[in-house]
């Protein structure tokens, strides 16, 4: 199966949360006007894939430091100093998992952070995907502050833990 990458554009949005849909349960779906929020931040941090001119995949990031969180579903902010890319959402459609897509957006995104001068790579793991992350190169960061420790336990769904990771350049 053939993938292009490509930066994501706002006629996408519709896609993204068909995808959203599929990938998350419902404590994490975000609606479209916080998904069109998040792109109009910043538009060239996000990336879709496509497979014959559908979009299957895609990975919204923005511009953040390290031990920085946002609140699930708050809306984010510009960052006036940023040194890392925080990877906010990767997701993919179920026909599509197990060709590596996950892994060339990340690549995309890391070579884009890297052109940018910023010495990492952050996210959070949710919906036991931390396994993932790690064969990926992301470690666990235990370094947060307690208002950004409050901001994590947002993001927990009943047993399901999440963890503020990191990928450095």
């Amino acid at each position: 199966m053939s993938f292009t990458v490509r930066l994501m554009t706002i006629d996408d949005l519709a896609a993204i949360e068909i995808i959203q849909s599929e990938a998350y349960a419902g404590y994490f779906l975000e609606s479209a006007d916080v998904i069109a929020q998040r792109f109009n931040l910043s538009p060239t941090t996000t990336w879709v894939a496509e497979h014959d001119g559908n979009v299957c995949a895609y990975l919204v990031g923005y511009w953040s430091t390290i031990g920085r969180v946002n609140p699930l579903n708050a809306p984010f902010s510009s960052i006036a100093e940023p040194n890392c890319l925080y990877v906010h959402d990767l997701a993919l459609l179920r026909s599509v998992q197990g060709f590596g897509l996950g892994k060339r957006l990340i690549r995309a995104a890391a070579e884009y952070a890297a052109e940018h001068k910023v010495k990492a790579l952050a996210l959070l793991s949710v919906q036991n995907s931390k396994d993932f992350w790690q064969n990926v190169g992301f470690a666990e960061f235990f370094d947060l502050e307690e208002k950004q420790k409050d901001n994590l336990n947002t993001y927990l769904d009943g047993n399901n833990p999440a963890f503020y990771m990191v990928r450095y350049f």
